[in-house]
């Protein structure tokens, strides 16, 4: 099923649910991101993670710039490695 409104949502699903006097299921079914432009920033987010470490910066440095705690800027290094490395190299 997809959303009544396609587009990124400015607040969280809890916050919007919170604003519309509505569950956090609501609010997703309300407003999402269609799945492949979903897809294509999780990529570019992943990649920019890898990118970030290789240049030799701290794990809490990669986590500030990506706006993410630093044990899901190393998720995200890790997802780039299993997903997107080997589709890169061949």
């Amino acid at each position: 099923m997809t959303a009544l409104h396609q587009g990124k949502r400015v607040y969280t699903a809890k916050e919007m649910g919170k604003i519309m006097n509505r569950s956090e299921r609501t609010a997703r079914k309300f407003m999402a991101l269609p799945r492949n432009e979903y897809e294509k920033e999780a990529k570019q987010r992943r990649l920019k993670s890898f990118v970030l470490r290789e240049s030799g910066l701290k794990w809490s440095d990669v986590a500030e710039k990506l706006g993410t705690t630093v044990n899901g800027a190393i998720a995200l290094y890790k997802r780039y490695e299993k997903l997107d490395l080997n589709e890169n190299r061949g």
